[in-house]
């Protein structure tokens, strides 16, 4: 089975869970492994720079 990208429109094989998701719910949208590991990184660096809740402001 191919999916494609919804950022890059590149065609990928989404693993076996992916797969099943898509079958039964081919209204989903799927990044490739490419797309999903960058973001994924930019949310850890954007979640380490921001304060957390219960710590005060300096």
């Amino acid at each position: 089975m191919k999916a494609a990208c919804i950022l890059c429109d590149q065609p990928f094989t989404p693993e076996p869970i992916q797969q099943k998701k898509l079958r039964k719910h081919p209204h989903r949208l799927f990044l490739c492994p490419a797309c999903n590991h960058r973001i994924t990184e930019q949310v850890f660096a954007r979640r380490k720079e921001q304060p957390k809740e219960n710590e005060p402001r300096t």
